[in-house]
């Protein structure tokens, strides 16, 4: 050994390919022996390098590397020892493989795992979704998803060409990209989190503890979608507003919760903008639609029916969770629609309108 320091990164590296090159069980001595961080240098307390042994350990099956500990004879089969084994096998994802619609995989009655297999059309629409993902501005980990998507590209189709405009990043961007991983790492582990969430419309932080289901990219803003314990329902968060997130610790090899098998993420990520929020932030807004913006109204599904006015128009009624977009949404409209009530939602329509107006002359 030289006298330079040994990185973390290196010792896990070199303990990783320590019980790579073994197919059979490792004893702790044996290890201690080929891996140099953890030989003994004539000062290094034993006890601190099994403590540093263990938490790399667990450290490793945390980040997915799949480390056995097993019992093997020895002594001609009349003890036993215990070591550790990592297989090749179960380290390296398998290849994806691509088939036509109708079928294709492993053979049925093979103990050996089945590797994933996609059909075309799902290939296709994961490009897809990863490459509008990358070119989302308001996506903090846009770096990470272009990174996936080059992966996944890889003599499948081309990358996709770099925007020449040059955006900049909204307020609270890098709390978001700091927030997605832990909450990704608890919905794979199925662990429940707890965190202060600042809602909208309320005049103070609320604790939330949240069984998290899936998360979701809307409007270019991210969601997480769980079940929350304070309400008894699933419930839509905006990350941006989790504050101090702090995952549960008890048993940390085993599940929380499970997801319903009912549950679909789809269903939410086709809501509207105005539509996602939380449901103590709900407010009812009456608005009148004029003749034949009704109708498309109608036909697209906006809104619920409430009552017909005598030129034709109908007014119908939303139930809207975060009041901005929505009334950009009526500005669209181009004054085809009014919002009748309640008054604070319809003057603060007007406040925008004015300022939309001063701003563009």
């Amino acid at each position: 050994m030289t006298g330079e320091r040994i990185t973390k990164a290196q010792r896990l590296l070199d303990l990783i390919a320590c019980l790579l090159g073994r197919r059979t069980p490792m004893t702790v001595e044996e290890i201690f022996e080929a891996v140099p961080a953890y030989r003994p240098d004539g000062g290094s307390n034993p006890e601190s390098v099994r403590r540093m042994f263990e938490r790399d350990k667990d450290e490793l099956r945390g980040l997915g590397i799949p480390i056995d500990t097993q019992q093997f004879p020895i002594n001609y089969g009349l003890d036993t020892a215990e070591g550790y084994v990592l297989r090749p096998g179960a380290l390296y994802m398998p290849y994806l493989k691509i088939v036509a619609a109708s079928g294709g995989g492993a053979t049925s009655g093979s103990r050996e795992p089945a590797d994933p297999v996609f059909t075309s059309e799902e290939i296709a629409f994961t490009l897809q979704a990863l490459r509008e993902a990358a070119e989302t501005p308001e996506w903090p980990l846009s770096a990470e998803t272009r990174s996936a998507y080059r992966k996944l590209a890889f003599d499948l189709g081309s990358l996709p060409e770099r925007s020449p405009v040059v955006h900049t990043r909204p307020p609270g961007s890098e709390q978001v990209a700091q927030t997605l991983p832990l909450l990704a790492d608890t919905i794979v582990r199925r662990k429940r989190i707890a965190f202060r969430y600042h809602g909208l419309f309320r005049g103070e932080p609320t604790d939330r503890n949240v069984a998290p289901y899936g998360l979701l990219l809307r409007h270019g803003t991210c969601y997480l979608v769980g079940h929350d314990e304070l309400r008894d329902a699933v419930r839509m968060f905006h990350v941006g507003r989790i504050e101090s997130p702090q995952v549960n610790r008890s048993s940390p090899a085993s599940a929380d919760y499970e997801i319903p098998d009912d549950f679909a993420l789809s269903e939410y990520g086709d809501r509207e903008a105005w539509e996602i929020g939380t449901e103590e932030e709900e407010m009812s807004v009456r608005v009148r639609f004029t003749h034949p913006m009704s109708l498309w109204a109608a036909r697209n599904g906006f809104g619920e029916p409430e009552e017909e006015t005598e030129d034709g128009g109908e007014i119908r009624r939303f139930d809207v969770r975060h009041l901005r977009p929505f009334l950009c949404w009526i500005l669209g409209l181009g004054g085809d629609a009014r919002i009748v009530e309640p008054s604070a939602a319809a003057e603060e329509l007007r406040q925008l309108a004015v300022a939309i107006g001063d701003a563009h002359g």
